[in-house]
C-alpha cells in the first residue's frame, strides 16, 4: 500500500499522476514504482488505456476519495471512445482495464484496427505549462492534449507542441516521464482565426473535450447511424427510407474539409474504390464495426451539429413519434385515445417521404404522410383507408334517422356527402326519401360491390406472375434492371408483398475482387531507404547505445506493425534490415568501443576486465570478436594517453 498519491489535477492522465509519484519517491529502480503502485512488475506504463487498475485501487491509501471507476472516468481516455462503441463492448473494456487486459483494450476500443494513429509523443500547451508552473510549480499531462486529431488547446487557442517523452514505442516500458521534465519552454503559437483549417481544429478540440467531460454512455451502432440519417435528411443528403446520396455527400464533404487538413488528421477518403468504399460511407451505411471517434467528430461537424446536439437526437428513426397512437375514428367512443400500438411504414414520392398506416381494433384504418413536426400532427389524417364496422354501424343508425340528411351525416362522420352516398349504396341501405335518393351518380362514382380481400389477392397474383415472368426471360438480370423494367409491379410488391419479393430476387453476382490500392513496390523502395537511415540514426543516439534490430527500426519509423506483418511484401526492405541489424557480437563490439572512448575522455587507463564490465559484455568475453575489440581498445587508449603525456611534457 502506498502512503500518499499526488492529488490528481483536472483532466490529468493517470499516467501523469503515476509519473509525479515516481518523481517524488525517486527509487533507484524504475520497476520499484510499478511494484508500489500495482503490486507487480508485469505492468506497462500505458498512457491512454492502462490496465490492472484493481491492483492500483488496492494500493491506494485508506480513505482515498478515488475509486477505480472514478480513475477510469476522469483520468483515462475511455470516455473518449465509449460513446462510439456498443454498451457490451464498453463493459468489457472497463473489465479489461481493471484486470490484465493488455492489448485487448486497444483492440476492443478500435484503436489498433483504425487508421487514425495515436500520437507518438506526449503533447503540451505552452500556455497551460506556464499557468501550471505559476500556480503549482509543476505541470502535468492533460488527457485532451493526447487525443488523436487534437492539435490545438481550445482554452488558450494556441497550437500544441511536441514533448521529448514518447507515448508509443518507448524504449523502457517501465518508465514514467513527468511533464515538468519533458516539456521545453517554448513560445505559444496562436491560431489564425481567419484560417478555416484553424477554426476546424479548434472545433475538433472542443468536441473532444466535451466527450471527455460529458460521461456519455455507449450507444448502439444503429442508433448512431439513425442520428446521422436525421441530419442528412435535413440537408437533402439522404431520403427518409435511408438511401444516402453518396456522390453528393462526398462532394460536399471534400468542399467542407481541405484535403491538407484530412491528410494531417490521417482521415483521407481512400479505399479500394474511393467513390464506393471509404470511412465516411461506412459511417452512414448499415453499421458493421466501430470506427475511430475522430471520424465521427468530423462527420458531426460537417452535418452542422455539435457533438452535444448530436447525442441529444432520438436514437430511432420513428417519423411519427412514440406509441401508442390515437384512434381517429369519429364514430368510436375511444376517439383520440392511444389504442394503436404500431404502424406500417411505406415510402412514397420522389423524396421517399414516409407514410404511416395506422390500424385500430375497431376497424378504422388511416394513413398519414410524415414526418410529424408538431404534436398536432398526431391527430392529422392524410388518407382514410378503411372505416370499419363501428363507423359503418354509425352510418346505418344515422341513415335510418329521417332527421339527418346526407350532408348532416357527412358532417357527423367527418367525410364528404359523396362518400356517405357511396358507402350507403355499398351497404345496400334504403334509398327512399327525396334527401337520400341517389340519382344520376355517374358510373365512375358508383362504388362497385367488390370484395376487397378478393381484389387484393387478384392483384397479388397478377404482380407475382409479372415478376416471375421477367426473371425467367432475363435470368441474369440484376435487381436494378428488373425494377426499371417493372416499376409499378416492384412498387406494389415492395409495399404489399415484401417478404415474397425478398425471397424471389435475382441472385447476387460475385463481384471481382478489387485490386489492392497500395503500391507495394514504391512503398518498398522508400521504406528500404528509411530503414538504412534509421539504422545510422540509432547508432548515433547519444547516451546508452541502442541495438539495431528490426523492432528498434520499426519503433523509430513508427512502422513496427508493417515490418512484422507485411515484410513478405517488402523484399528490398527485408534485405535492408538483414544488412543493418546487429548480432549480439556486433552490438557488444560497438559497446566496447563506446566504453573505451569514455575512458579516453576521462584520461583513465582501464584493465581488460574493467573495460568488459563497463561495456556490459563480460558474459561475452569468450567471443573472439569481443576479445579482439577489448585488446584493440586498450591499445588505443594507451597509445593516445601516452601521446597526450608527451605533448604536455614537450610544452
Amino acid at each position: 500500500m502506498i502512503g500518499h498519491l499526488p492529488t490528481p489535477n483536472p483532466d490529468e492522465l493517470l499516467y501523469s499522476i503515476c509519473a509525479r509519484y515516481a518523481s517524488r519517491v525517486r527509487y533507484p529502480s524504475k520497476k520499484s514504482v510499478l511494484l508500489d503502485l500495482f503490486g507487480t512488475h508485469n505492468v506497462v506504463a500505458s498512457a491512454g488505456l492502462p490496465c490492472r487498475l484493481d491492483l492500483l485501487g488496492e494500493a491506494l491509501p485508506p480513505g482515498s476519495e478515488f475509486t477505480v471507476k472514478r480513475l477510469i472516468d476522469e483520468h483515462t481516455l475511455l470516455p473518449y471512445y465509449a460513446p462510439f462503441v456498443p454498451a457490451e463492448r464498453e463493459a468489457r473494456l472497463r473489465r479489461d482495464m481493471k484486470e490484465s487486459g493488455g492489448t485487448r483494450v486497444y483492440m476492443r476500443s478500435g484503436v489498433m484496427a483504425g487508421k487514425v494513429p495515436l500520437p507518438e509523443w506526449f503533447r503540451f500547451c505552452p500556455s497551460c505549462k506556464a499557468k501550471d508552473e505559476k500556480l503549482h510549480r509543476e505541470t502535468y499531462w492533460r488527457r485532451l492534449h493526447q487525443l488523436p486529431g487534437v492539435l490545438v488547446c481550445h482554452s488558450h487557442k494556441v497550437f500544441l507542441e511536441r514533448s521529448s517523452a514518447r507515448i508509443k514505442y518507448a524504449r523502457n516500458q517501465a518508465d514514467f516521464f513527468t511533464a515538468t521534465q519533458s516539456t521545453p519552454r517554448l513560445p505559444a503559437r496562436p491560431l489564425n482565426h481567419a484560417s478555416s483549417e484553424d477554426r476546424l481544429l479548434l472545433e475538433l478540440a472542443r468536441s473532444s473535450s466535451w466527450l471527455l467531460s460529458a460521461g456519455q454512455s455507449a450507444a448502439t451502432l444503429t442508433s448512431l447511424r439513425n442520428r446521422y440519417l436525421r441530419l442528412m435528411i435535413a440537408q437533402g443528403l439522404a431520403t427518409y427510407s435511408g438511401c444516402v446520396h453518396a456522390d453528393e455527400l462526398l462532394s460536399r464533404f471534400r468542399r467542407h474539409y481541405p484535403a491538407s487538413l484530412l491528410k494531417t488528421l490521417c482521415c483521407e477518403l481512400i479505399g479500394r474504390d474511393e467513390r464506393k468504399h471509404n470511412w465516411l460511407l461506412r459511417l452512414v451505411r448499415d453499421p458493421k464495426h466501430a470506427q475511430p471517434p475522430l471520424h465521427h467528430l468530423l462527420l458531426i461537424n460537417f452535418l452542422g451539429s455539435t457533438v452535444e446536439g448530436f447525442f441529444s437526437l432520438p436514437e430511432d428513426l420513428s417519423y411519427f413519434g412514440e406509441s401508442p397512437w390515437p384512434c381517429l375514428n369519429p364514430a368510436s367512443e375511444h376517439r383520440g385515445e392511444g389504442k394503436i400500438a404500431g404502424y406500417k411504414i411505406s415510402y412514397r414520392g420522389k423524396n421517399h417521404r414516409p407514410v404511416g398506416t395506422f390500424s385500430c381494433e375497431c376497424g378504422f384504418v388511416y394513413a398519414r404522410t410524415g414526418p410529424d413536426e408538431t404534436p398536432e400532427d398526431r391527430h392529422r389524417i392524410s388518407k382514410m383507408k378503411a372505416f370499419g364496422p363501428v363507423w359503418e354501424a354509425a352510418l346505418r343508425r344515422l341513415w335510418s334517422d329521417p332527421a339527418f340528411c346526407a350532408s348532416a351525416i357527412a358532417a357527423r362522420l367527418e367525410v364528404d356527402p359523396l362518400t356517405v352516398r357511396r358507402h350507403a349504396e355499398r351497404l345496400q341501405l334504403s334509398l327512399s326519401g327525396s334527401r337520400r335518393t341517389v340519382t344520376s351518380l355517374s358510373h365512375s362514382l358508383q362504388l362497385k360491390a367488390v370484395n376487397p380481400v378478393v381484389e387484393h389477392e387478384r392483384k397479388r397474383q397478377k404482380h407475382r406472375a409479372l415478376w416471375l415472368n421477367a426473371m425467367k426471360k432475363s435470368p441474369k438480370s440484376i435487381m436494378k434492371v428488373l425494377r426499371g423494367n417493372l416499376p409499378h409491379t416492384y412498387a406494389w410488391l415492395i409495399q404489399n408483398d415484401a417478404a415474397w419479393l425478398r425471397s424471389h430476387r435475382p441472385l447476387l453476382s460475385k463481384l471481382a475482387r478489387a485490386t489492392a490500392s497500395v503500391d507495394w513496390g514504391r512503398r518498398d523502395s522508400k521504406l528500404a531507404l528509411a530503414v538504412r537511415e534509421s539504422a545510422s540514426r540509432l547508432k548515433a543516439v547519444p547516451g546508452r547505445p541502442i541495438r539495431v534490430t528490426k523492432t528498434a527500426i520499426g519503433r523509430d519509423l513508427g512502422q513496427i506493425t508493417l515490418l512484422q506483418q507485411k515484410i513478405y511484401k517488402l523484399p528490398l526492405t527485408a534485405q535492408a534490415i538483414a544488412d543493418v541489424i546487429e548480432s549480439n557480437e556486433d552490438f557488444a563490439v560497438r559497446r566496447v568501443w563506446q566504453a573505451a572512448n569514455c575512458y579516453l575522455r576521462e584520461s583513465t587507463q582501464p584493465r581488460q576486465w574493467q573495460l568488459l564490465i563497463r561495456a556490459n559484455v563480460y558474459r561475452l568475453r569468450a567471443s573472439k570478436a569481443v576479445r579482439r575489440a577489448v585488446e584493440d581498445g586498450i591499445r588505443m587508449i594507451e597509445s593516445k594517453l601516452s601521446l597526450e603525456r608527451m605533448l604536455r611534457v614537450g610544452s
